[in-house]
């Protein structure tokens, strides 16, 4: 999806396009969260089912903006990778394990030899 399309219907996209991925990713996940080693390791790891019906609401949106530009369905697909964006990015912050660093370490531009 977050391929250039012809020059000009660039405009008309909405800005985050570019964190909607393409429709076989979608369709691939709710595959992958329907199989039966994945709801047995959902058994055993969580002790519940996950709820997949997500993933093929994204499918259902991704192919509906492919086919017809449906802008409502791209916005409802683009509004849920932000959530899972926003989700993944504060995971990676609470991570005390690791110290982010603020500039480049001083040897960086150094010859490697």
């Amino acid at each position: 999806m977050a391929d250039k399309q012809s020059s000009g219907s660039n405009s008309n996209l909405p800005e985050d396009i570019w964190l909607v991925r393409p429709c076989e990713v979608y369709k691939d996940e709710y595959r992958d969260c329907k199989s039966l080693w994945t709801r047995l390791y959902q058994h055993y790891t969580d002790g519940i089912q996950q709820d997949c019906t997500q993933w093929l609401t994204n499918f259902n949106n991704c192919m509906a903006f492919r086919n017809t530009k449906d802008f409502l369905a791209a916005e409802a697909l683009i509004a849920v990778e932000r959530e899972r964006r926003n989700h993944r990015l504060k995971l990676a912050r609470m991570n005390d394990v690791w110290e982010y660093r603020t500039k480049p370490p001083a040897e960086w531009l150094e010859p490697l030899s």
